[in-house]
């Protein structure tokens, strides 16, 4: 499994900021990052020819050229915290001046620097990307478990009630679901689905503890147990942080659930915070939002690898890798 996480990582990290940058260019020098896309939105960057279609997640440096045709949009989150979101038949060149000069037409925001700081984590590592075709040979190399557990797992959660759902890999008749603290077991509960919604006679889980938990699959002839993951619940003042953050970030984008921007910085903000499910089902929105984004499916396939979800990571990292080389043709 480390072997897995360490692939997954080196491919993800060298790619944020860097999927449409030229060699010549000083990926720290860079202006503004593309974080929301509506319509048909081109860009040129310099020193190239023509305008491309534009996809999240690329950065920009002095001279790129964006341009939003009909009914398009874009916006763009500049590395001193603003946000421009650019309406349709503008053509914006990016450069060093002030974003917020009144040359710029559009819907100006502007972050804090903790959200800033956020998005940092998924900017500053960089490393050579790899070439993920050898994650085929992973998949084979690793042992496979008969009952796979998916969520929660390896995570920190806000809730003190979450339910928990595995993957088996042979029919079995019954699961017994076993979760464990420090002290030892809590409970066991018994189901035949492979999902198991918190059990209401079961007492809430208690804030800032970590727990254990695994599955026993049973049938006729055997019984077989996953591995163990494990999983903390928030403490009471950690959580009040993450939902007055949350807040903030929401207020920002005045709850537009249809802004990539919006969910970009909840995403690096959960992920910096160790949410990891949280961020998984941020990034998934934005990948939804972006079909032509290799980007968000690279994200996805580090943070299920940090979960220990090999076989979503994998996919996730293959679906990137099928973008990315459609775009070299």
């Amino acid at each position: 499994m480390r072997s897995l996480k360490l692939m997954l990582c080196f491919l993800f990290v060298g790619c944020f900021f860097g999927m449409q940058t030229t060699g010549a260019q000083d990926q720290s020098h860079y202006i503004a990052l593309i974080t929301g896309i509506k319509g048909n939105v081109l860009l040129m960057k310099t020193g190239k020819p023509g305008f491309e279609k534009a996809i999240w997640g690329t950065q920009l440096f002095k001279g790129d050229q964006v341009k939003t045709e009909i009914n398009s949009e874009v916006s763009l989150t500049f590395s001193d915290g603003t946000i421009i979101k650019l309406p349709s038949g503008r053509i914006f060149e990016v450069s060093g001046e002030n974003p917020t000069s009144p040359a710029v037409s559009g819907n100006v925001r502007r972050v804090t620097s903790s959200m800033m700081a956020d998005m940092s984590v998924l900017t500053t590592k960089k490393d050579n990307k790899k070439d993920a075709g050898a994650l085929a040979g992973v998949r084979g190399v690793v042992t496979e478990e008969p009952i796979e557990l998916t969520s929660p797992s390896n995570t920190l959660i806000k809730t003190d009630r979450p339910s928990f759902t595995w993957v088996p890999r042979k029919p079995f008749d019954k699961f017994v679901v076993n979760l464990y603290n420090s002290r030892g077991l809590v409970w066991s509960n018994k189901v035949s689905e492979s999902t198991l919604k918190f059990p209401a006679a079961e007492k809430a889980l208690e804030p800032g503890e970590t727990y254990f938990w695994n599955v026993e699959g049973e049938d006729l002839l055997d019984n077989k147990k996953s591995a163990s993951y494990k999983f903390s619940v928030l403490s009471f003042e950690k959580s009040k942080e993450i939902k007055d953050q949350e807040a903030l970030i929401r207020k920002t984008f005045d709850n537009d659930s249809d802004s990539s921007s919006l969910h970009s910085f909840l995403g690096a903000f959960y992920l910096n915070q160790g949410l990891l499910q949280d961020a998984i089902n941020e990034f998934e929105i934005i990948s939804g939002m972006n079909p032509d984004a290799p980007l968000p499916h690279e994200i996805l396939g580090s943070l299920y690898s940090d979960v220990g979800n090999k076989d979503k990571a994998i996919e996730e990292l293959q679906k990137a890798l099928l973008i990315a080389k459609s775009k070299e043709k």
